[in-house]
């Protein structure tokens, strides 16, 4: 059993490496932070792979991935997802925003407001995220 992970994670490993040269080591902590279920950060000047690194691996795995970039402008709704109502039902519909996905690339945090920091924050720290008194779990 456990060679059998060994051997899946170093293929895995060697897929995104393929594509990303010369980083294995953010790779392998990449994959650590998958197996993990936890979260990385990943600092450095552009253009070096950061978001290369994301859309391998999620395409490695067969997920969705989404970048998304954090501006002063941005509301929560606008990486959550909001309520739309639908004329043919007469009823509210959730949209489902893009952290609706596997693996996320959030680009310059910092930038956005403090109450859509927070609505990122409970998807990362819950998984899941809260709109108009309902939860949705997240991928």
């Amino acid at each position: 059993m456990a060679t059998e992970l060994q051997s899946r994670v170093a293929l895995l490993e060697s897929n995104v490496c393929q594509v990303v040269r010369g980083k294995r080591e953010v790779v392998r902590m990449c994959l650590v932070a998958l197996l993990s279920n936890e979260h990385i950060l990943l600092e450095d000047v552009p253009g070096v792979g950061k978001t290369l690194a994301g859309k391998a691996l999620a395409r490695s795995v067969h997920g969705k991935f989404c970048r998304l970039q954090f501006t002063p402008a941005l509301l929560p709704s606008d990486i959550v997802g909001s309520s739309v109502y639908n004329n043919q039902s007469g009823e509210f519909a959730f949209d489902r925003g893009p952290i609706f996905a596997n693996i996320i690339l959030a680009d310059e945090i910092n930038r956005t407001p403090p109450r859509t920091q927070s609505a990122l924050l409970e998807a990362m720290s819950e998984g899941q995220v809260s709109v108009d008194g309902k939860t949705y779990a997240l991928p």
